[in-house]
């Protein structure tokens, strides 16, 4: 299990990331490509399309802007079967016919329930946005920032093995099986990434804070972020190349 410096550094470097524009992004000053700024961007999004009927005065309901500035964020510009323009086209129809009809009741699920719906949502998800079931590393880092109150975990390469580093190696590829071996790793640390400190809500207006708090306060997005940092650091302790954290140019894990 790792030690409390490890959780440290790892809080340290999600902290960083929670304000500060990813330098891979346009000048590198966009305060968009911020954590929080994604979140606000991407779940902030659906909350607003979910107060306005499913609406969004005839635009997508998340601009391909934001799916273009997460993909910089997570390594996958690689992704070349599908622009961002047909991401966002696609998102569009998955919201209205999978998320809409159980948004209302999507917080009072159990957490047998969310696990479930996760992982339907993700091969989902990677079959009607891009294309292949295989497309999942993609599904999952869009769905991490769309739909943060479910258990979430982001899969690729890398991931598969730094778990494996933690002892608990996944039994297959798929994100089904990546995600009940995480959350026993995660689990295992649960309540010591608890006792970390949480950032502060930091973009946006009035509104997008508040909202950004609430899920800070209501669901376990941050611990988690933070555990994908620990998993991103253990595998680069190990050798791990970091390129395999990324998708190859149809979403899905690399070799």
């Amino acid at each position: 299990m790792p030690d409390k410096s490890a959780l440290d550094q790892a809080c340290s470097a999600a902290l960083r990331r929670w304000q500060t524009p990813w330098p891979g992004f346009t000048s590198g000053r966009d305060p968009r490509s911020s954590d929080n700024a994604l979140l606000v961007l991407l779940y902030g999004g659906l909350v607003h399309a979910a107060g306005h009927e499913w609406l969004n005065a005839g635009r997508r309901l998340i601009d391909k802007t934001y799916i273009d500035i997460l993909w910089h964020v997570q390594h996958l510009t690689t992704l070349q079967t599908c622009r961002p323009e047909q991401i966002a086209a696609a998102l569009d129809e998955f919201i209205r016919d999978d998320i809409e009809p159980v948004w209302d009741g999507l917080a009072d699920l159990d957490a047998t329930h969310q696990a479930e719906l996760a992982s339907r949502w993700v091969a989902d998800m990677a079959q009607r946005c891009f294309g292949s079931l295989h497309s999942e590393p993609a599904a999952s880092r869009l769905l991490f920032f769309l739909c943060p109150i479910l258990p979430l975990f982001n899969l690729s390469r890398g991931h598969l093995l730094a778990l494996q580093q933690l002892g608990h190696s996944a039994q297959g590829e798929d994100f089904r099986a990546y995600a009940t071996a995480a959350d026993r790793a995660y689990r295992e640390l649960s309540s010591s990434l608890r006792a970390l400190p949480r950032p502060a809500p930091a973009f946006g207006d009035t509104g997008h804070r508040r909202l950004t708090q609430q899920l800070l306060d209501d669901s376990d997005w941050w611990q988690r972020r933070v555990f994908d940092e620990l998993l991103r650091q253990t595998a680069q302790a190990a050798g791990v190349e970091q390129r395999l954290f990324a998708c190859d140019d149809a979403g899905q894990l690399l070799t």
